[in-house]
């Protein structure tokens, strides 16, 4: 058993680039002039910061109101936007990037969607409002650590335990079941808190007060981590994701499509993630756009994958190349590969024909010009109107069904006869 490595109390700006980038220093200085020591970074980026993960958003809480936020921000050349000043939150663009700075606050009232806050100079109490004590860490200008609820004791191994009673946590918003899954999916040691997930798994039924919109915005995040295969299977095993999909899915093609996105080196692919977990076809998937409120580009490309329009010719594709062209030619590169991708990782042996061949092929393919035009057709005599278009469909057919040789003279000549 080796010992736990040593936790640090401080974060050395000089080893961190997002603490010295100049952007960042300018709005802590905006925000310490007005009250020094009143500001410190909070969230996320100290997480991941101490987990050596990268920095994206740079979150602040600070002892000053809403206003004195805005009137620092411009004193300092800096532009404010008010982009939640109902819960205390400035957006202050520095260097072309937002940060988002929020007063400190207490919750006065929650009904498990939203809260009615409190603003307070209390740092423990922001602290108590907190989902999880790994998201309560806050660190001054200078890197010096804050951890008023314990959560330095969660780094190694790394799991994500809710600020005070878990059951408290959830009722304040359902939605930080869902985030509880998220956050180790990305970041979590594989052994997830038993005293959350007990709690998640007691009060589930109140997923259903989310708005479609969140949830799905959750999922997509849980499901871009490089391996949430574990978090979906504890999520599964407790009934949460069929109180959220109505199905628990099919984890095995859920592990294929990972593993396929780890061997290959591919950036992970929410979208197909999801297709491969809830399982079905067309209709599962129509109903599942609907309930999720999913866009129009997100539930046509769910709906390709699925299209068994031309699943014989997608499986011939792992040994006919021809049957791939064709399939790709109805279907689209984009859809056929889903398809192909689907399919392999639900095979129990190999494919005859590894599936990253079939999707580079995909995504290198250029579809040749069909020859004949409609106005070939008219000077054959031909009326404009369905029977043309019929003809047309029939000659393309045969078209792709010879691999696109057939000349335009050829072509013409069938219609002929």
């Amino acid at each position: 058993m080796t010992a736990a490595r040593p936790v640090p109390l401080r974060l050395a700006p000089a080893d961190h680039a997002w603490m010295r980038d100049p952007a960042t220093r300018a709005v802590m200085a905006a925000l310490e002039a007005v009250r020094p020591g009143g500001s410190r970074f909070v969230g996320g980026c100290i997480r991941n910061a101490l987990l050596g993960k990268p920095v994206a958003d740079i979150d602040i809480a600070t002892q000053l109101l809403p206003e004195q936020v805005i009137e620092a921000a411009r004193a300092a050349g800096l532009k404010p936007v008010p982009t939640g000043i109902r819960h205390g939150t400035i957006s202050v663009i520095s260097g072309g990037r937002p940060f988002e700075v929020t007063t400190l606050r207490r919750d006065v009232e929650t009904d498990g969607r939203r809260a009615v806050v409190a603003f307070t100079e209390d740092w423990d109490e922001d602290a108590r409002r907190r989902d999880f004590r790994l998201n309560a860490l806050y660190a001054d200008s200078e890197g010096i650590i804050h951890d008023p609820t314990g959560g330095l004791a969660d780094l190694d191994p790394c799991r994500f335990v809710f600020v005070g009673s878990a059951e408290n946590r959830i009722r304040e918003d359902y939605l930080r079941t869902l985030r509880l899954f998220r956050f180790e999916a990305w970041y979590g040691s594989g052994v997830p808190d038993s005293a959350g997930v007990a709690a998640a798994a007691r009060l589930k039924d109140g997923l259903h007060t989310l708005s479609a919109e969140r949830v799905w915005s959750e999922l997509k995040k849980l499901l871009a981590a490089p391996d949430p295969g574990p978090a979906v299977a504890v999520m599964a095993e407790h009934g949460i994701l069929s109180e959220i999909l109505g199905v628990n899915g099919s984890l095995r093609i859920l592990v294929g499509i990972i593993n396929q996105d780890i061997s290959a080196g591919l950036e992970p692919d929410p979208l197909l993630r999801f297709v491969a977990l809830i399982g079905g076809g067309p209709e599962r998937i129509r109903i599942m756009a609907a309930k999720l409120k999913m866009s129009n580009a997100e539930s046509r490309r769910l709906q390709g994958a699925v299209d068994p329009s031309l699943c014989g010719e997608v499986e011939a594709a792992f040994t006919d190349m021809a049957a791939a062209e064709r399939a790709i030619m109805s279907l689209g590169a984009r859809a056929f590969e889903d398809q192909v991708r689907l399919s392999a990782a639900g095979d129990v042996a190999p494919p005859p024909r590894d599936w990253t061949l079939l999707a580079k092929f995909a995504r290198e393919w250029q579809q040749p010009d069909f020859p004949v035009s409609g106005g070939d057709l008219i000077l054959l005599g031909y009326e404009p109107g369905p029977m043309l278009g019929d003809a047309m469909d029939a000659l393309k057919a045969h078209w792709i069904a010879e691999r696109f040789e057939p000349t335009r003279e050829e072509l013409i000549a069938r219609l002929k006869h």
